[in-house]
């Protein structure tokens, strides 16, 4: 990244004034004030401000009458995948020059990334008065709404908002020494650079001279845990429904469903989780041909860094079927299979059985001892032509109990 610096000079006739702006190498001028800023409360998700430099750059946004004199600086940073960060406050080194200041507010941007400078902006947060250090020009810069940003390569902005001729200006201080340029602009052209789009600001800009040093920030997040508001299951009709919510989640990869019949928990399942939101989220899964018992489920939360929290167990008692019973096949029409559900009382010795309209057998999918509970069997029709089949069911249950039933079915191919 290239940085760049300048100086401004008023010059007064007798009967008019101007200013007369130039753009030069960097001069050596304070490094700016306080550069311990963080608010302990928070989490630091980027910093370079360790080593800091005697020079700072300009980035500034004049009163409109100067608006060919507005300028920007610009850094990087890189969110490895998949992470996602919630900035909460970007903190800079910097100082104010050639006047008095202090500053008005400050205009903050993330840009992606294009090509090695500053693209589109991703997000921004305009007119914002700092939070510390607007007296000195080291500012701690709330970001309200807080910004979401996701993996990737970005560019942070801070400008300054102050008046030229009584404010004077504001840099932001160097970082020494980095292998990455700092990116610069002047729109209007105001100090007659080549930069009126982003570019580096020594062999990008012809802006003073390198090293090329990078410039003094930090970016502050809150960590919004995976906030679980609800979980629970339920079991219908031989299915069991787990459904749960979350108000805000950070850095959430997803749910690992652990299941337990009084050993140890294995998971049966992963569902994937939003990343990092601050709107609610529900989320459901469903275990099915569940045998009589009781079960145990909990969810394992696992962020993106392998970290992870178990939520509470519920406990689920599936009860064996009072009656036996034959259900539609579904989907009906099918093609070329359907899924045959049934349900058996006792544990019986069951005959599942397909024929056609003329009552010939066309396949025997069951011919054997089952437990009590519910059953489902898979029908793979690929060999047959379309048309009505019927299939019947015979249980013999242990305790003398004898079911039959048929039922109908459409193939459609």
């Amino acid at each position: 990244m290239k940085k760049f610096f300048h100086i401004i000079l008023l010059c007064i006739s007798t009967y008019f004034f101007f200013p007369a702006i130039a753009q030069e190498t960097p001069i050596t001028i304070s490094n700016g004030q306080n550069p311990s800023l963080s608010d302990a409360s928070m989490e630091v998700m980027y910093e370079q401000m360790s080593n800091y430099g005697s020079n700072s750059f300009t980035s500034q946004n004049f009163e409109t009458v100067f608006d060919s004199f507005d300028t920007q600086a610009a850094d990087d940073f890189v969110i490895s995948s998949p992470l996602s960060w919630t900035v909460s406050s970007v903190e800079v080194l910097g100082v104010y020059y050639n006047g008095t200041g202090p500053a008005t507010s400050v205009n903050v941007w993330f840009h992606s990334d294009n090509n090695g400078l500053p693209g589109s902006a991703a997000d921004s947060v305009m007119n914002v008065v700092p939070s510390g250090g607007l007296s000195t020009g080291s500012f701690i810069i709330p970001i309200t709404p807080h910004i979401t940003l996701q993996s990737g390569t970005y560019w942070l902005s801070v400008q300054c908002n102050m008046d030229l001729l009584t404010g004077g200006q504001w840099g932001w201080t160097e970082q020494l020494p980095n292998f990455n340029y700092s990116a610069w602009r002047n729109p209007l052209g105001g100090f007659g650079t080549q930069c009126s789009n982003w570019g580096y600001r020594v062999n990008g800009c012809q802006v003073g001279s390198g090293p090329y040093h990078d410039l003094s920030f930090r970016i502050n997040g809150v960590t919004l845990p995976v906030e679980l508001i609800s979980f629970t299951a339920r079991f219908v009709e031989g299915v069991l429904e787990l459904n749960w919510m979350t108000t805000t989640e950070t850095n959430n990869q997803g749910f690992e469903i652990q299941s337990s019949t009084g050993g140890e928990f294995e998971t049966i399942a992963f569902v994937e989780g939003h990343g990092t939101t601050t709107e609610p989220q529900a989320y459901s899964f469903t275990d099915t041909n569940l045998s009589e018992g009781k079960y145990s489920y909990r969810l394992k939360q696992v962020d993106f860094d392998g970290s992870f929290t178990y939520s509470q167990v519920i406990e689920v008692e599936v009860e064996g079927p009072k009656v036996f019973a034959l259900s539609q096949n579904y989907p009906n029409p099918f093609n070329p299979s359907t899924m045959i559900a049934f349900k058996l009382a006792v544990d019986s010795k069951v005959s599942l059985k397909v024929f056609d309209v003329l009552g010939q057998e066309v396949a025997s999918l069951l011919n054997g001892n089952l437990a009590a509970g519910s059953h489902q069997v898979n029908f793979d029709a690929s060999s047959l032509n379309s048309g009505v089949y019927m299939y019947r069911i015979e249980a013999s249950g242990i305790d003398g109990t004898n079911f039959v039933d048929v039922k109908k079915m459409i193939l459609t191919k």
